[in-house]
C-alpha cells in the first residue's frame, strides 16, 4: 500500500479536497491493476464466445472484419475519456465528468444509463460460462440448468466484492494472465495449424445465407454487435479512480492500452478461428460454434484446458462488472441523487467495500436474468446503452473542452481534441444507428428507450426537486479549480 506521504498518494488527496469529497476507498491499484480492471471487462474472450453465433448464423465469417473498425471507433472514444480521467479522477467516470462539464440534469442521466447498462450486462456476460458448461456437459440450450448457473455465478462475485476489493483485484490480476496466454497461445496454434493444413483463405469473406432481394451490407454491418458489445467497459479503469494510485496519470494509460491490446488480439484470434472451420454448416447449425470449432482442431483434453482459461477470464470480467456497477451507485449515492442514498453510498469500516451496492447490483442482475426473453435481448441491449452513454459524454466533452487546459505530465489531445471528439461523436451516431434501425435488434431498441424514459420520469419526479432545493448533486460551489479546470459550471 503507498505511504500517505508519497508524491502519488498525496497528489490524489489534494484531488479529492477540491473536488469536496473524503477519501472513503482505499487506494491499492497501480498501473497493471487498472489496465487489468480495464481489459477484464472488455475480456475479447467473453465478448466473442457470447457473439461468435450470432454473427456466423446472420453475416458469415466475413462479418468479423467489422471488429477492426468497431476497435478503431472505439478508440476514438477511448482517446477522449483518457484526457477526462486525467481531469476528473473520481469514481463515477461518467456521471462525474458529465455532471461537471453539462450540468446536474445531464450528468444524472448519464449515471442512471451508466447504472442499467452495468446491471444488465452482467448476466449476459456470466451467460458465456454457463455456455461452456452447457457444451461440456451437453445440457440443451434454453434449459433453466444454464439459468440457475448464471444466478449462481453472480451470487458468487457478490461474496467475493463484499471481502473488498483487494481479492477481486488479485483474482482479476490473474485473469488478465490467463486470457492474454489463452488468446495468444491459440492464436499461434491455430496459426501453425493454418500453416500446415493450408485452409483456403476464401472462408475469410464467405457471407451469410440472405433472403430473396436481400443486400448484404447492413446484414455486414449488424456483425458490429459482436465488437461493440466486447469493446466497452475500458472506462472501469476511471471508474475505480478512487481506488487507483496516481489516478491522473495511472487510469488514462490504462484506458488506451486495454482497447489497443483487445482489438489487436481479437483481430487475430477471429481470423485464425474461421481459419480452423473444417465445417462451415456444420459449425453453424451447432448450438456452441466456438468450442466446437477448438475441439475439432485442439482435441478434447486440449479445448478442455483452453475452456479453463475461458471461464476464469469470463468470471473476472462479471467481477470486474460488477465493481464497476457498485461504484457507480456508491458515487451517485454519495451525493444524494438516488433513492435509499443513505444506505447505498455506506463502506464497510472492515473491507472498505460499499457492500449495499454489491448486493443491489447482484440481486438486480439476476432480475434481469430471470426476466429477459432472450440472450439476443440482453446482447443488443448491453451494447445500445454504453454507445449512448458514450455519446452523450463525447458530446459534454466536445462542447465545454475549452474549459480544460492542459496540465504538464498529464495526457491531453491538446489542439486534436476537436477533431478526435468530433470523429467519436460520427462513429457513435452511426453505431447507434446500425444497433436499433435492423428489425432483428427492434426488442433491444424496445428495452433501451424504455431505460431511457423511466430514467426521465424518475429524474423530473424525484430527483430535480432535491437537487433545485440544494440537497442532491455537485453543485457550482463546491466545483473548485483544479489545476485548469474551469470554475463556471453550466446550469441544468
Amino acid at each position: 500500500m503507498t505511504s500517505r506521504s508519497d508524491p502519488a498518494n498525496l497528489d490524489d488527496q489534494r484531488v479529492m479536497s477540491k473536488f469536496q469529497y473524503k477519501q472513503e476507498l482505499q487506494r491499492t491499484i497501480r498501473l497493471f491493476g487498472s489496465f487489468a480492471v480495464a481489459f477484464s471487462f472488455i475480456s475479447i474472450t467473453t465478448g466473442i464466445f457470447a457473439n461468435y453465433e450470432l454473427v456466423l448464423d446472420r453475416s458469415g465469417p466475413a462479418g468479423i472484419w467489422t471488429w477492426p473498425i468497431v476497435t478503431v471507433g472505439q478508440l476514438l472514444v477511448a482517446l477522449v475519456f483518457a484526457e477526462l480521467s486525467a481531469r476528473i479522477p473520481l469514481t463515477g467516470y461518467s456521471y462525474q465528468w458529465v455532471t461537471r462539464l453539462g450540468g446536474t440534469g445531464w450528468g444524472w442521466f448519464a449515471g442512471w444509463l451508466s447504472v442499467c447498462f452495468l446491471i444488465i450486462v452482467i448476466p449476459s456476460v456470466d451467460q458465456g460460462i454457463a455456455s461452456i458448461v452447457g457444451h461440456v456437459w451437453q445440457i440443451p440450450e434454453g434449459s433453466n440448468q444454464l439459468t440457475w448457473i448464471v444466478c449462481g455465478v453472480i451470487a458468487l462475485q457478490a461474496v467475493i466484492h463484499i471481502f473488498g476489493v483487494r481479492i477481486a483485484e488479485r483474482i482479476n490480476s490473474a485473469a488478465v494472465f490467463t486470457e492474454v496466454v489463452g488468446m495468444v497461445g491459440l492464436v499461434l496454434i491455430f496459426a501453425v495449424l493454418a500453416i500446415k493444413n493450408q485452409p483456403a483463405p476464401g472462408i475469410l469473406f464467405e457471407r451469410g445465407p440472405l433472403a430473396a432481394g436481400q443486400a448484404y451490407l447492413p446484414v455486414w454491418f449488424m456483425a458490429c454487435l459482436m465488437g461493440a458489445y466486447t469493446i466497452v467497459g475500458f472506462e472501469s479503469a476511471a471508474n475505480l479512480s478512487e481506488e487507483t494510485v496516481d489516478a491522473s496519470r495511472t487510469v488514462p494509460r490504462a484506458v488506451i492500452w486495454s482497447v489497443v491490446v483487445s482489438g489487436v488480439v481479437g483481430t487475430l484470434f477471429l481470423i485464425v478461428t474461421i481459419l480452423g472451420i473444417r465445417d462451415l454448416q456444420a459449425v453453424v447449425d451447432s448450438g456452441y460454434p466456438l468450442p466446437m470449432i477448438i475441439e475439432t482442431n485442439l482435441g478434447k483434453p486440449f479445448a478442455m484446458a483452453f475452456f479453463v482459461l475461458v471461464v476464469i477470464s469470463i468470471f473476472a470480467c462479471g467481477l470486474i462488472i460488477m465493481a464497476s456497477g457498485s461504484r457507480m451507485i456508491y458515487a451517485m449515492a454519495r451525493d444524494n441523487v438516488l433513492l435509499g442514498n443513505t444506505v447505498l453510498r455506506r463502506v464497510s469500516s472492515n473491507t472498505a467495500a460499499p457492500i449495499p451496492a454489491i448486493l443491489l447490483v447482484a440481486v438486480l442482475g439476476i432480475v434481469a436474468k430471470l426476466y429477459s426473453d432472450s440472450l439476443k435481448q440482453l446482447l443488443a441491449t448491453a451494447t445500445v446503452l454504453p454507445a449512448l452513454i458514450y455519446l452523450l459524454t463525447v458530446a459534454t466533452y466536445a462542447a465545454r473542452r475549452k474549459s480544460l487546459s492542459t496540465r504538464e505530465g498529464y495526457f491531453s489531445l491538446g489542439r486534436w481534441g476537436g477533431w478526435v471528439s468530433g470523429a467519436a461523436i460520427a462513429w457513435l451516431i452511426l453505431l447507434i444507428a446500425i444497433l436499433t434501425i435492423p428489425r432483428e435488434f427492434h426488442s433491444a431498441t424496445r428495452v433501451s428507450a424504455a431505460v431511457c424514459i423511466v430514467g426521465g420520469i424518475v429524474y423530473w419526479t424525484l430527483i430535480k426537486r432535491k437537487i433545485t432545493r440544494g440537497l442532491a448533486g455537485v453543485h457550482a460551489a463546491e466545483i473548485k479549480d483544479i489545476d485548469g479546470f474551469a470554475e463556471s459550471h453550466p446550469g441544468d
